[in-house]
């Protein structure tokens, strides 16, 4: 293998800097979380659920377009914990203190238990209009009302003697009953999860505008952070236990700083299940937290059709793809109660009569359930003619059934075969930078952190080159196949063929570069970062001890107001990257167009004449201060070096010298190409995973990890000692190498088989 070694160059003049001062990070008004105490786990090692709702029948909740809903049935407390034992729906349920209903007995029962004290209040009677709405019993809800939580921890209780788990979302309860939550509960009560309620906000990006004349990153976040505090800290001081947090956004790095104990992320409407445990399992090691889970939103964001297998192939995935990662808590949102989606083209809901949302209007939340309460005789005629529709709906609907027997399966399992105990194994993590506030996904029509406002004035506050990077690391370690779920879109489901790789977070430089070397073997920047010179002494560190980086120019760039034209000033140190990279910025250079190997180089997998490009980005120009650094790829016309490899202490990192950031190169639009997804930037990730292989892994051949591995998902327990595999294409055989400790055999797996097996050492 040919080596290609840079000369240095001579002394460059010193280039212009910008008038304009160096971007000043600011100082975090965080600090590292607390120890957060570790939850026992049950005896078959995970907690499996769902939501479960407080309902009543015969309930119009909601008139609008896309959201048409009636409630079509009621289970009183004791009745829903029986049928999640007599469904076989797990060992938890999730319940939710948002009643959907208004009648004072679903008050009564579900949120004060008044029932205990012998007070009865008679269930809606339709016929005589009747019961309906809280009107003539306001009195006993006042009278009563510091029983408000009793009827939470009577669930609790009940569920508790039969075995199950409880947790609660979205609800509130007078103080003596939160105290008597883990009271009553014990290990059997597992926390409070405050869901969506966290969020950035426009206003603080506006604000900073008006203080500073432009909008910083940093002001974001810290508006998030505190929103977060504000909510969780009273909720540990009242005693709630455990918080977690459970929406879809790619900012819960920042909510964990904020104080958040667990993240649940929203799978299904979070897109890409791999992501988001790679990320929920980052946060757990470099955090400690007490576990993480997942929440799957399947019924609504799975998009599927009903009707279409692969719907059902999806959930079925999304569970093992979960166990897989080291998920010690999955919960269905819903689906397996009562059908509650529209965003599936056949949703049975799109059947019913729509006579009384034209006829009341698209009132939507608020109007439709004022209506409920204030004059339900005028339901009555909608009531009669939706209630025909019901049995498509309710418990006993198709839809329903077939999400209990989906989870029903996936139970069995688990209580044959148990959870392996710890983590998977990952040596690869990807790096979410500082302030990198996207959606995880690109898509060019979002705002970084929602800034809709500023983004519509500055358009770099748009989805831009920094999150095609995040794009093109998906494509290569989590790449989502169209072909899984043909005709449709697959955005969900996706194998491993590099293995768990996690995510972790530089959110305000927050992490030990100690911990980093002990756990990854190589750390690889993928979207937006605000270097800082802590983070510069964090990044050397880790290299200085063993671990391979990769990063940019760009994304050593102190700055925060999403400046894509940055200041030689901005770069951490002034430029001066010698130490960790190996060469001194001087300065923005001219535009790079097509690029390619040096002849006689091909550490990062092709040689010249391939090319990539048409790239259009401008180059650093560099002052080389290593003479033993390494050009592994160039500009084709002058040889200008636009990827580099410089080793520091025991470690070498990888830097791309663009102006731009990485996402920018992603294209490979050159004639007679083979194309790879990620274009220059998927090689880079390509190579350094093959160079720093887990003990467990698998190839195509028995050498390289290609097309053969596109399907197949695995993870390998060392604490437990298990390997689990796993084929994510329900309609072909896999065909592949597993590698373990030096050894390689051949392996099959059946159309949407999942297999776990011993690992053995050799």
């Amino acid at each position: 293998m040919a080596k290609t070694t840079a000369k240095k160059s001579a002394p460059a003049k010193k280039a212009a800097v910008k008038k304009t001062a160096a971007a000043k990070t600011a100082t975090p008004k965080v600090t590292a979380p607390a120890k957060r105490p570790k939850l026992k786990l049950p005896p078959e090692g995970i907690y499996v659920g769902s939501g479960i709702y407080p309902t009543d029948t015969d309930t119009l909740l909601c008139t609008m377009i896309g959201h048409y809903t009636w409630q079509a049935q009621h289970f009183d407390v004791l009745e829903q914990i029986e049928k999640i034992i007599d469904d076989n729906q797990g060992n938890l349920a999730q319940v939710w203190g948002i009643a959907r209903g208004f009648s004072p007995k679903l008050i009564a029962d579900w949120f004060y238990a008044l029932d205990e004290i012998g007070i009865d209040i008679p269930a809606p009677d339709w016929e005589n209009y009747k019961n309906l709405t809280m009107a003539g019993f306001e009195d006993i809800f006042e009278k009563h009302k510091d029983r408000f939580g009793a009827g939470l921890v009577r669930f609790i209780r009940e569920a508790k003697k039969r075995g199950i788990y409880t947790c609660l979302m979205y609800t509130k309860a007078e103080p003596q009953w939160i105290k008597a939550l883990s009271k009553e509960g014990g290990d059997y009560y597992l926390g409070y999860d405050y869901g969506e309620g966290s969020h950035f906000s426009a206003k603080d990006g506006l604000k900073c505008i008006e203080e500073t004349g432009e909008c910083r990153l940093s002001a974001v976040v810290q508006g998030k952070i505190d929103r977060v505090r504000e909510h969780v800290e009273p909720r540990h001081k009242a005693g709630w236990g455990l918080v977690m947090a459970t929406s879809s956004n790619f900012s819960v790095d920042y909510e964990v700083l904020g104080g958040t104990d667990v993240p649940v992320i929203e799978d299904f409407a979070f897109q890409g299940i791999n992501l988001a445990s790679a990320l929920s399992r980052g946060l757990y090691r470099q955090h400690d937290l007490a576990f993480w889970g997942s929440h799957l939103a399947h019924e609504h964001y799975a998009w599927l059709p009903n009707s279409d297998s692969e719907r059902w192939n999806t959930l079925r995935a999304a569970f093992w793809l979960k166990y897989m990662a080291g998920s010690k808590m999955i919960i269905n949102e819903s689906g397996n109660w009562f059908v509650e989606h529209t965003l599936s083209p056949d949703s049975p809901k799109f059947d019913m009569p729509q006579t009384c949302r034209k006829t009341m209007g698209i009132i939507g939340w608020g109007a439709a359930k004022q209506m409920m309460k204030e004059q339900p005789e005028t339901m009555k005629s909608y009531l009669e003619e939706a209630r025909k529709f019901f049995p498509r709906l309710n418990y006993e609907s198709p839809v329903c059934r077939q999400y209990r027997k989906v989870i029903s399966e996936f139970w069995d399992y688990v209580k044959a075969n148990g959870t392996p105990a710890g983590q998977p194994e990952s040596v690869i993590a990807l790096i979410k930078g500082n302030y990198d506030l996207s959606s995880a996904t690109w898509n060019p029509n979002y705002a970084i952190g929602g800034m809709f406002p500023i983004a519509d004035k500055n358009p770099s506050w748009y989805h831009s080159v920094p999150e095609r990077g995040m794009q093109a690391a998906l494509n290569v370690f989590y790449p989502c196949d169209d072909a899984l779920t043909a005709p449709h879109r697959n955005i969900q489901i996706s194998g491993t063929p590099y293995g768990q790789v996690d995510m972790i977070s530089f959110a305000f430089d927050m992490i030990d570069p100690e911990f980093l070397a002990k756990q990854y073997k190589a750390i690889m920047f993928t979207g937006w970062n605000t270097c800082s010179k802590k983070q510069y002494k964090i990044l050397k560190k880790y290299v200085e001890l063993g671990g391979t980086l990769f990063t940019s120019i760009a994304q050593l760039s102190t700055n925060e107001t999403r400046n894509f034209d940055y200041g030689l000033d901005e770069i951490v140190n002034g430029g001066d990257l010698s130490e960790l990279c190996g060469f001194k910025v001087t300065g923005k250079g001219d535009r790079l167009w097509w690029a390619t190997a040096p002849i006689g180089q091909d550490k990062l997998g092709f040689t010249f004449p391939r090319r990539y490009g048409c790239l259009c980005q401008p180059l650093a120009k560099l002052e080389i201060t290593d003479p033993e650094l390494e050009i592994l790829s160039c500009d084709d016309e002058v040889e200008r070096p636009v990827v580099t490899l410089h080793k520091y202490g025991k470690g070498k990192v990888y830097t791309m010298t663009t102006w731009s950031y990485p996402g920018a190169m992603d294209i490979d639009d050159c004639p007679g190409n083979i194309y790879e997804p990620g274009g220059l930037l998927g090689r880079i990730y390509r190579t350094i995973a093959e160079e720093n292989r887990p003990n467990v892994y698998i190839t195509d051949d028995g050498k390289k990890t290609g097309k053969a591995c596109l399907h197949v998902a695995f993870s390998y327990f060392p604490e437990a000692g298990k390997i689990c595999l796993f084929n994510v294409d329900y309609h072909n055989e896999a065909n592949f190498y597993l590698h373990q400790f030096g050894t390689y055999d051949k392996c099959s797996l059946a159309p949407g088989e999942f297999r776990m097996i011993d690992a053995t050492k050799c």
